[in-house]
């Protein structure tokens, strides 16, 4: 009877546990651009009469979407100071390929590469992948490749701690389209913790390794507005990278690259 109990106990206390805490961004900043026409007043935040593209349909690659965030200052200011918090000067490349990687071999190409002028040897290489999100009328939303992200992403983020970096990351990237979501305050019309559950329960550990850190950037479209016009960006890290002790054949590859970019 003493071992049922102690079993019906540890059943009650299983159910009894508090739900995982949702997922929240460290850092997050919201912009808006508006022509300067003359108005004796300029409103911000606001939708524009015409819907513009959806966030999750405006980049034509994975490649255009990285560069797109690496264009953009508040972005960069986040990673950097996320990944390099004493540093004064970070430099970065997208899509590095050779000499880095060997062609028609995983993980392709870096999707970015960071690391401190004249400390080469503490490069980080970062492995990008997306998500998309889209809010329906009356209806849960549309999310898609969180399943590729979890295999694809892990295989070449995986890749990437065979190349020797100091350090690696996996990135994921959501474009989250929340213009449809009915919370009376746009700057909060983004997808519920509880849709995106696989994202961000997923156990990592069980396919890549312990040494790769997680990060995730949330691209919120929380108005009728283009994304370049109105947005909403931000960054957690959810998992620090370890370092490990980077080959000095790698370290002189990224010093060559510098020299030539």
């Amino acid at each position: 009877m003493g071992i049922w109990a102690d079993i019906k106990n540890r059943i009650v206390q299983f159910f009894r546990k508090e739900p995982p805490l949702e997922y929240e961004v460290t850092e997050y900043v919201f912009s808006d651009r508006q022509p300067l026409d003359g108005s004796s007043t300029i409103s911000f935040f606001v939708n524009n009469p015409k819907p513009d593209v959806s966030v999750t349909r405006t980049f034509d690659s994975e490649d255009q979407a990285v560069n797109w965030l690496m264009e953009n200052r508040d972005f960069k200011k986040m990673l950097f100071s996320n990944v390099f918090p004493s540093a004064n000067s970070v430099k970065y490349q997208c899509g590095v390929k050779e000499p880095i990687t060997i062609p028609n071999k995983m993980p392709g190409d870096i999707d970015i590469l960071l690391y401190e002028q004249g400390k080469e040897q503490n490069a980080v290489g970062i492995e990008c992948k997306i998500v998309k999100t889209e809010s329906l009328e009356n209806q849960p939303p549309k999310i898609n490749k969180i399943t590729s992200v979890q295999k694809k992403g892990t295989i070449q983020a995986n890749g990437y701690t065979e190349i020797g970096f100091n350090r690696v990351y996996l990135l994921i990237i959501l474009l989250d389209d929340g213009r449809h979501y009915k919370n009376p305050n746009v700057m909060f019309r983004t997808t519920p913790f509880k849709w995106l559950k696989e994202l961000y329960g997923f156990d990592w550990q069980t396919r890549m390794s312990d040494d790769i850190g997680i990060i995730y950037v949330h691209i919120n479209q929380f108005t009728t507005n283009h994304i370049n016009q109105t947005k909403g960006l931000g960054l957690r890290v959810e998992r620090e990278a370890i370092p490990i002790l980077q080959p000095e054949e790698l370290t002189d590859k990224i010093k060559k690259l510098d020299k030539t970019t």
